[in-house]
């Protein structure tokens, strides 16, 4: 099996823990065509959720926002999914950024620490979207 399967699997294990612990029922599509891994639904809110094993690099996550194999490079919109779980094993952490907030269409950044610059203007925390089970429920 591919590492980056292996870790897809993983963090896809992790966020379906983590959505069962808060009270969400989790379906998971059958096959590989789909643009989402997950589907969540609780008190009748369904949630498409596609999720990521994202490594953080220079204090920065960097969360793709697309699919891609030797063929093709897919971009997410929300005709695809609803929402991008971003799971971070070194924080042991999950960010829920929805698709329809992400303004650029390839990668997501999102700050672990503050800018040596201070610089806030185009700056996403990762704070922001740390645990955000209540973006599921809306």
């Amino acid at each position: 099996m591919a590492i980056t399967k292996q870790k897809g699997d993983i963090a896809e294990a992790y966020v379906t823990y983590l959505l069962k612990q808060n009270g969400f029922n989790v379906l998971v599509p059958w096959g590989e065509d789909n643009r989402y891994d997950l589907v969540t639904e609780k008190k009748g809110i369904f949630k498409r959720i596609q999720v990521k094993y994202v490594t953080p690099k220079n204090g920065v996550l960097e969360v793709p926002i697309r699919s891609s194999n030797n063929y093709n490079i897919i971009h997410y919109s929300s005709n695809d999914l609803d929402i991008i779980a971003a799971y971070s094993p070194e924080q042991n952490k999950i960010y829920f950024i929805p698709i329809n907030g992400i303004k650029n269409k390839s990668v997501c950044k999102l700050r672990l620490t503050a800018t040596k610059n201070r610089q806030k203007k185009l700056v996403v925390m990762a704070s922001k979207y740390e645990s955000r089970f209540d973006l599921l429920e809306k």
